[in-house]
């Protein structure tokens, strides 16, 4: 058996390292392609969101007034100077007024609406731009001319307060004016919901939310989901990909359908599986997984198929003491098998089944003690034994992270084969079971990826193109073409001569054959046959014995 190889998933690159990049960056940029669609289904709900918002939301209208306050006294530039800082500097006492219950409710009871100071407050917004003395007035309402209606009286209102509360002059004059230099008008728009606006954010927040789910699943996944991971995790080769069938398959896909993209990929794996074994005419190793389920039972007979389109012998041992499925995929009696070898009850060539070109031994009668029996000196002595008979040894055996089976197998072997689900298995399980055949000293030969999604290149190139069905469009417009083609026009009849025959018993003359000739050139290759026939009899009747050969 050749030196165990060391496990170092640690110190190897990876293919990501070794062109330079990033891992984690060329793992999201994976990702991002494999789930465009979820970022494309982001962005479409955030757009018919945003309308949905949009069309339920009720419309609001704003209108707008702005007063400019000023002081009544002084004619010099300086006391000008002064009143305008004076008046800046109260602008926001002037605003904080406007929402004051002392200028709203003279309003409310103008218009005879019915709503409260605070609840009028909530739909006034008042602004004063800097360094000015403008007071900007909105106010939003449902009903465009109330808006109008509602501006209009709080600056009023608000003008008269002004005047009332600021300083007197000392004849008892006011000091602070207020103009209204644009009155509210109603308006014809409304000013939300903004439809525009409402879809851009629906689409951008969409957007955001799709990447941020998919960098969540990816951060929360920790399948094996590539090559490339599968590649750091293990640190071993990756032999083949092995294609996702789109329904389960009764039978292996050797058989079923041998042409297709699938099988192909267990002929690579052969093919690899020849590289590995390059030292030796003969190979006998285990194919195990991490945790159920993981298609190892198939990909053992599929390959196994693939070794047997040779010249060699290939065995196929059904080692998985536990759960064997080999029978019920195969169809074979389970009866008897290699817990009958074990035990002393049969020879190795009582319990070899020939299958579709392939030999097949059954697990037997699931014994108690799997693993006494498979590390026993009789397991020993039956693998030296197919050893010598067959090429290449298969044993299908138990999950890593389940029993220990699979390594005690495989230390009497070339190594071992280790098939990962890319849809079920873990990392840190893949990373445990290859840590568990390093410490049980077991060659790995390589890793199977199982379950790969197919691309479209493949599938295209192996499809067969007398089994791709027509579309309905195409098959009506051939039905179309036939229909209105008008038939080709025959050509002319040659002219009749009097003493020509009809053209029926023309074409017999033509085809008239001397069957005397015939006859005799067949009873010269009869003669000439039963002439090679006695030179071969006396031949055979010249040696030892009597007996004659039989032609091939």
């Amino acid at each position: 058996m050749p030196a165990p190889a060391r496990h170092t998933p640690d110190n190897r690159p990876s293919t990501e390292q070794g062109r330079g990049g990033d891992p984690a960056q060329h793992q999201f940029v994976a990702a991002f392609k494999r789930f465009w669609y979820i970022i494309a289904l982001g962005a479409f709900a955030g757009l018919i969101g945003g309308w949905g918002l949009a069309q339920v939301a009720t419309p609001v209208y704003t209108a707008t007034s702005n007063l400019y306050f000023s002081l009544n006294f002084g004619g010099s530039a300086n006391d000008l100077n002064q009143g305008s800082t004076y008046t800046q500097n109260q602008m926001l006492s002037f605003a904080q007024l406007a929402e004051s219950a002392i200028v709203l409710q003279p309003v409310i009871d103008q218009l005879h609406l019915e709503r409260t100071p605070a609840s009028l407050a909530d739909s006034i917004a008042v602004s004063t731009p800097q360094n000015t003395v403008i007071l900007e007035l909105s106010v939003t309402d449902s009903d465009p001319a109330q808006a109008a209606d509602i501006a209009n009286a709080v600056a009023a209102t608000l003008g008269k307060k002004v005047e009332e509360i600021a300083p007197k002059s000392v004849t008892g004059a006011t000091t602070v004016s207020v103009r209204t230099i644009q009155t509210a008008v109603k308006p014809e728009a409304p000013s939300s919901p903004n439809v525009r606006l409402n879809l851009v954010a629906g689409v951008v927040i969409g957007l955001l939310l799709g990447v941020l789910l998919v960098v969540l699943r990816e951060l929360l996944d920790t399948r094996v989901r590539s090559a490339d991971i599968a590649a750091r995790v293990t640190g071993v080769p990756l032999l083949a990909q092995i294609q996702r069938l789109r329904r389960r398959q009764p039978s292996p896909i050797l058989l079923t359908d041998p042409l297709s993209s699938a099988a192909e990929g267990y002929r690579r794996l052969r093919s690899s599986l020849e590289f590995v074994s390059v030292d030796s005419d003969r190979l006998a190793f285990v194919v195990t997984s991490s945790v159920p389920d993981e298609g190892k039972s198939l990909v053992s007979l599929n390959l196994a198929l693939a070794l047997t389109e040779g010249d060699r012998r290939v065995l196929l041992v059904d080692a998985d003491l536990r759960r064997p499925t080999l029978a019920a995929s195969t169809g074979l009696p389970a009866g008897s098998g290699l817990t009958s070898v074990l035990v002393g009850r049969a020879s190795v060539a009582e319990v070899v089944q020939e299958w579709n070109g392939l030999d097949v031994i059954t697990s037997g009668p699931i014994p108690p003690n799997p693993s006494e029996l498979l590390s026993s000196r009789a397991m020993s002595d039956f693998i030296a034994q197919v050893g010598r008979e067959y090429d290449v040894v298969v044993f299908d055996t138990p999950p890593m992270t389940a029993v220990v089976d699979a390594a005690v197998v495989a230390r009497s072997l070339d190594g071992a084969l280790v098939v990962a689900d890319r849809t079920r298995v873990s990392r840190s399980q893949l990373a445990l079971t290859m840590d568990l055949l390093e410490k049980s000293g077991v060659r790995v030969l390589g890793l199977v990826l199982n379950r790969v999604a197919p691309t479209k290149s493949s599938d295209s190139y192996y499809r067969q193109s007398g089994t791709e069905k027509s579309g309905w469009r195409s098959r009506l417009r051939l039905r179309r073409r036939a229909s209105t083609t008008p038939p080709l026009p025959l050509p002319p009849l040659p002219a009749s001569e009097p003493d020509a025959l009809p053209a029926a018993e023309r074409a017999a003359a033509d085809w008239e054959v001397d069957d005397a000739q015939l006859d005799e050139h067949f009873d010269e290759d009869i003669s000439a046959v039963e002439s090679d026939e006695d030179d071969d009899r006396e031949l055979a009747n010249t040696g030892p014995t009597s007996q004659v050969k039989p032609r091939r």
